[in-house]
């Protein structure tokens, strides 16, 4: 007596396969796009909690096609920004001592050669940009860039505010008490010049991109039995 095993395929061969192809194809994808916007949210709170939050503004994530369809997806999330925004992001993901280029100072802006006063506002003048400044030192030690400005007293809802300009430019001083000293003088501190900075390891990109890469294949399978029950 002979016992033998049959198995048959109920249909086209090729469109279960291409089916099956396609199924795989959403999940590689719709695995890959949350998982990416998962990391860059994950740099951009890392940021936050580290007060750097310009700088996790700058993450984005981006999903594309492969040549051969979905299933070859891949996904990039990256710094949106030049050099210095990359720089800035690998200082203090690794810590390190930032030392000058091209000059022998690093010229830091101070919160008068701010937008509003504010700290990580937009600066508002390069060293080079400064027509009548000099260096002094201060009681510190310290060197500083000084700018000559003119100065204004303003009345504004019943309080009055000290004002500085270059050329027609209003300074930080604008949204913030200043020393009146230095107003009355016509000069403001503009630039603080060091010869190095040490950063401190704020940031731990490295530590999120491991623990994204290690839930990748939970997403892809978990977005593969989605597509197969067709959601």
């Amino acid at each position: 007596m002979a016992t033998g095993l049959e198995a048959a395929i109920i249909g086209d061969l090729r469109e279960h396969t291409r089916e099956e192809w396609r199924v795989v194809g959403i999940g590689v994808r719709g695995g890959l796009t949350e998982g990416s916007k998962r990391l860059r949210d994950r740099l951009k709170g890392d940021a936050r909690s580290a007060g750097l939050g310009k700088l996790g503004r700058a993450w984005r994530a981006r999903t594309f096609r492969g040549r051969g369809g979905l299933v070859n997806s891949s996904a990039l999330v990256y710094p949106k920004g030049g050099e210095r925004t990359r720089g800035a992001i690998q200082a203090f993901e690794d810590g390190s001592v930032i030392r000058p280029k091209n000059s022998r100072y690093l010229a830091i802006p101070t919160q008068f050669n701010r937008k509003g006063g504010r700290r990580g506002g937009k600066v508002l003048f390069q060293p080079s940009e400064l027509k009548d400044s000099f260096v002094q030192k201060s009681k510190s030690g310290a060197l500083i860039l000084f700018g000559r400005v003119r100065s204004e007293r303003r009345e504004s809802g019943g309080r009055t505010r000290n004002l500085a300009f270059v050329g027609d430019h209003l300074l930080g001083s604008g949204r913030r008490k200043r020393s009146e000293s230095l107003l009355a003088a016509g000069i403001v501190p503009m630039f603080v010049l060091k010869r190095q900075v040490r950063v401190s390891k704020k940031l731990n990109s490295r530590i999120l991109q491991r623990q994204t890469e290690n839930e990748l294949p939970s997403l892809i399978i978990e977005h593969i039995e989605r597509a197969d029950r067709g959601q």
